[in-house]
């Protein structure tokens, strides 16, 4: 058995403190002020190489061998020798990882975790931001594990934060247009159907009006025939036509007469010419009688064939209602359409929304997940039932999963002891605070010495008595 040796350091003078090589816990025991804190803290100093302890009063030089390490305090503190003994110097501070001295949970807790990855050793490689988005994984310190982590949950969260904006004002652009525009009841109208009908009516429309005005412009075109057939005297044409046959028979008889009485001859002349002036009357008569029978006949055949009949009123009063009714369909049909397209501009934007909230789902499930790649990390420790859940340090109780900063001193003393003896290793060296181990009930007591003895290792540590200071095994 080996032992620690400390001389003229605080209220010590001179005190051994055996170290047994199948490990366990060693207990100082004794009245307050009788050294056992600073014994601790000597050892300690010893060990890591870091601190002063206090030189008793009135000595020149006090002295702490530990393990193989000589701690020399005077003016100046010189360690020289080398530690034989494995301890946790610069890996992890049990004391921190139980209390770290911050008032925030979450920070206390980013602090015990940066502690566990740093015990670990273990290390973030580019290969574990796999499946992590390129870009937000981009230009990350990976050396700290616990900052590349949260700047990465940082980087994620702001991403989703910007992806649930995105996804609320798509929600409420989609709202707005779906409530503006109700859902359409009954069949919905063409918009080309209804264009198609209301040309046709327009076409139809516009007939019965061409032929209003038709029957109008032929009607007064009849009724100014009519008043000119009316000034037309009445001419009798078989009457001019006898007429002329007589004069012409005449004629004929009187120049016979001239020829077979040329005594007569000059009366007959006379008579002649006479008759042939009543003759070129007669038929100027009868031609102007054929010309005016041929007016009067193409008037009345105009009058008969120019006669256009005018739509009944049934028929515009229909015409008038089928356009209204055109019309009419025309406008609902492009209500509809308008009301379809804005209806599918609101389904876009309710679905662009279910896209920006999944891409944000996303983004949160990958925040969650830097907190597993420290999990990770942590569970390589042997012994440690600690685990990463947003960014807190969560164990399992008998109460459930419970934050490891919601345990007692005790309950978290243990853990962290538990995690330290499997760190530090056989043959390891752990000093304990007094506080610690007071705090620790009797059930965990036995259970850590009986854990340090399997380990073999020891651990240092201190408690209130009622003697001088001591040493003895837990």
């Amino acid at each position: 058995m080996k032992n620690i040796e400390i001389k003229n350091i605080g209220p010590i003078a001179n005190v051994a403190i055996p170290i047994p090589e199948d490990g366990g816990v060693v207990v100082l025991r004794g009245r307050n002020g009788s050294g056992k804190s600073i014994a601790l803290e000597a050892v300690n100093a010893a060990t890591t190489g870091k601190g002063k302890p206090p030189l008793k009063d009135l000595a020149s030089k006090g002295e702490v061998q530990a393990c193989g390490a000589t701690l020399t305090v005077g003016r100046t503190v010189r360690r020289a020798g080398e530690l034989e003994v494995s301890t946790l110097e610069g890996r992890l501070s049990v004391a921190d990882l139980v209390d770290p001295g911050l008032v925030d949970p979450v920070r206390a807790d980013a602090t015990r975790i940066k502690a566990l990855v740093g015990l670990s050793g273990a290390a973030v490689e580019p290969g574990d931001l796999h499946g992590f988005p390129e870009e937000l994984a981009e230009g990350i310190d990976l050396d700290d594990p616990v900052a590349a982590m949260a700047e990465l949950k940082r980087r994620l969260d702001i991403g989703a934060k910007e992806y649930e904006k995105m996804a609320a004002k798509a929600m409420t652009e989609s709202t707005t247009i779906l409530e503006s525009n109700p859902e359409l009841s009954g069949p919905v109208i063409d918009k080309d159907q209804a264009r198609t009908r209301q040309t046709a009516a327009i076409r139809a429309f516009d007939a019965i009006q061409a032929r209003v005005k038709a029957a109008e412009e032929a009607a007064t075109r009849n009724s100014a025939a009519r008043d000119r057939l009316a000034k037309l005297p009445a001419a009798d044409v078989d009457a001019a036509q006898k007429a002329e046959e007589l004069a012409d028979k005449e004629t004929t008889k009187a120049f016979q007469i001239a020829q077979r009485i040329k005594a007569e001859y000059e009366a007959a002349v006379a008579a002649y010419k006479a008759k042939t002036a009543a003759r070129d009357l007669a038929i100027a008569a009868a031609k102007a009688a054929e010309e005016q029978a041929a007016i009067r006949a193409e008037l009345e055949r105009h009058i008969a064939e120019s006669a256009i009949s005018p739509p009944v009123p049934e028929e515009v009063e229909a015409a008038q209602a089928e356009m209204k009714a055109a019309d009419e369909n025309l406008d609902a049909a492009i209500r509809h359409g308008t009301i379809i397209e804005s209806r599918k501009a609101g389904l876009l934007k309710a679905a662009e929304a279910q896209e920006h909230a999944q891409e944000a789902t996303a983004l949160r499930r990958k925040a969650k997940q830097t907190d597993e790649v420290l999990s990770e990390i942590v569970s390589t420790l042997p012994g440690c039932p600690l685990q990463v859940t947003d960014g807190r340090l969560l164990t399992a109780t008998k109460r459930g999963p419970t934050f490891y900063a919601d345990l007692s001193t005790g309950e978290r003393w243990r853990i962290a002891l538990d995690i330290a003896i499997q760190a530090v290793g056989t043959g390891g060296l752990l000093v304990i605070p007094q506080e610690a181990w007071e705090g620790l009930d009797p059930q965990n007591r036995d259970a850590i010495a009986r854990q340090a003895k399997a380990a073999r290792v020891v651990i240092l540590t201190a408690e209130c008595s009622d003697s001088d200071l001591l040493v003895a095994m837990a």
